[in-house]
């Protein structure tokens, strides 16, 4: 049996939308009948493996001759990601910033700014970049809700945050709207105790741990938070979108998402977050055209490879 094998950081340094997007590749993998296995960073972020229903382990790949490998890391550099895409019968690496030149079967890059991005010093079969290829679970589109069945702003800076982020913007956003504030943090995270507070004192603001992603986003009508991965799942989710660049590696993504109508700040700026989200939430959204067979077809090309190689 073709065996397709995923290295994912996750945890308090990569967050969540990192762990999302490589599950999603590997559903599509697994739907067409290859056995997976999934290492991680670290254990933190393991419950959303587990809950999809994939065994893991932490630490590095070794047994890779005959494999498919799949590699989404922002800790590892070029030499370290070569050493072991050279190990594997074919190889992919979902890269975001183009600047950890590799040799691999496949890149991907699934950001909307993905085609400004050079990779002309990479050396890949192929490059699948921009929305067209996002790598986005199905449950991100079904869920999408009618705009006037639309309750709520989703507050969130990821899974590095405890809530600490989230808990300035959504006290801010309190006295410029009435709607309900949900800010969800990961179960590997203790809640904040500025979040707590805020829950206990402020009707309108729901703390929820590990909630369901896409029955969220699909159902709120604006996610105010980090310019990660979780961007392209509330665009595809329906959701308006006000964002901040929180990590080094978004500031591609807050430089591109104005140039299609999206408010995005280079930096953490709650008062000015929270003013521009009040004043979005009866804006026209951006159209953004996704596949959501995407994933599919990233593993479909990986596959013939792998028939090809043989």
């Amino acid at each position: 049996m073709i065996r397709a094998t995923i290295l994912i950081d996750c945890g308090r340094q990569s967050g969540l939308g990192r762990v999302r997007r490589t599950l999603t590749l590997l559903d599509a993998f697994r739907a067409q009948d290859a056995q997976a296995r999934v290492f991680l960073s670290d254990e933190e972020g393991a419950g959303l493996v587990a809950a999809k229903g994939y065994d893991y382990e932490v630490g590095m790949p070794t047994d890779l001759e005959d494999d498919i490998l799949i590699v989404d890391t922002c800790t590892l550099d070029s030499s370290q990601i070569n050493h072991l895409c050279g190990k594997a019968r074919v190889s992919c690496v979902i890269d975001d910033l183009g600047q950890r030149p590799v040799k691999c079967d496949y890149v991907i890059n699934p950001n909307l700014y993905a085609k400004s991005v050079d990779y002309g010093q990479y050396h890949a079969r192929k490059i699948f970049h921009g929305p067209a290829h996002s790598l986005l679970a199905k449950d991100f589109f079904n869920w999408k809700s009618a705009d006037q069945e639309r309750e709520g702003i989703v507050v969130s800076f990821g899974g590095t945050d405890d809530g600490a982020l989230a808990a300035t913007v959504a006290g801010q956003l309190c006295a410029k709207t009435n709607e309900t504030i949900y800010v969800p943090v990961p179960d590997y995270i203790e809640p904040s105790h500025k979040l707590k507070e805020l829950e206990r004192t402020k009707p309108n603001i729901k703390l929820l741990i590990n909630p369901a992603m896409p029955e969220l986003l699909g159902h709120s009508r604006l996610y105010v938070g980090a310019a990660g991965a979780t961007v392209l799942e509330a665009l595809a989710s329906g959701c308006r979108v006000c964002v901040a660049a929180t990590q080094s590696d978004q500031v591609q993504n807050v430089a591109f998402l104005p140039t299609i109508g999206i408010p995005a700040l280079s930096s953490f700026n709650p008062d000015a977050l929270a003013a521009m989200a009040a004043d979005l939430l009866d804006s026209d959204k951006p159209a953004v055209v996704f596949d959501a067979n995407a994933p599919m077809d990233i593993a479909t090309a990986a596959l013939d490879t792998y028939h090809q190689v043989a």
